[in-house]
């Protein structure tokens, strides 16, 4: 069995573009502009960790959800394709949202950790989830969790959904300073580069799926099916 250290490489590029941490982070700023420095800072690290949870769990979660509906991978390449090919477009083409609302300096409070918690409760739907982990963060999951054999591989895709949650807490606890360095027109450079990336692995998706149903029809050297 090979070690494909590129499937994570890939699978964590393309988890963090299709989540876009960094064109978020004007949404992430305004839902939490009402509260003081630190307590944004920590909901950073909960905030990261929440949308952690959820990947894992439909990383592991994938091939049972598959079976109880009785798709088969090559249909679910095909569509998780087509959907992230719609997500990537959306990206390329979209308006930033960026404002000022998540700059203002508040009041200090006693309980960090507690006012973080309660600020949290309330963003992880419809922010942590569907607005980072929607339908095509799902999709993109469990696509890269059907291509790894082997527990090594396994536990390479693993951790770089672990990475993914490092890279989103550094992102969304540095999120003033991001939004003050890149302004809205950096931010949106970045959007528009993850769409172009996310529409690339979006064809591929389809390439692998059409592979798996056509086989020896396609070149299976622009393939990567198990």
């Amino acid at each position: 069995m090979s070690v494909d250290f590129a499937a994570a490489l890939s699978f964590y590029v393309a988890v963090i573009a299709i989540l876009n941490p960094i064109g978020n982070i004007p949404i992430y700023l305004e839902a939490v502009n009402e509260d003081a420095i630190e307590v944004q800072k920590t909901v950073a690290k909960l905030f990261a960790a929440a949308i952690l949870a959820i990947l894992l769990f439909f990383y592991f979660t994938g091939q049972p959800f598959l079976e109880l509906f009785g798709i088969t991978i090559p249909a679910f390449r095909i569509a998780g394709g087509i959907l992230v090919m719609m997500i990537g477009i959306r990206m390329m083409n979209g308006k930033s949202k960026f404002d000022n609302d998540g700059l203002q300096n508040k009041p200090a409070v006693k309980n960090t950790l507690k006012a973080a918690q309660a600020r949290l409760s309330s963003i992880v739907v419809p922010i942590a989830m569907p607005l980072f982990v929607g339908p095509g963060a799902m999709t993109t999951v469990i696509l890269f969790s059907q291509q790894a054999s082997g527990i090594i591989n396994h536990a390479l895709m693993v951790c770089a959904l672990i990475a993914v949650g490092v890279t989103i807490a550094v992102i969304m606890y540095l999120s003033r300073w991001f939004a003050r360095i890149f302004g809205p027109n950096g931010m949106q450079i970045i959007t528009r580069s993850m769409g172009l990336i996310l529409c690339a692995m979006a064809v591929q998706f389809v390439i692998n799926g059409m592979a798996q149903l056509l086989p020896g029809v396609i070149n299976p050297l622009f393939t990567h099916v198990k």
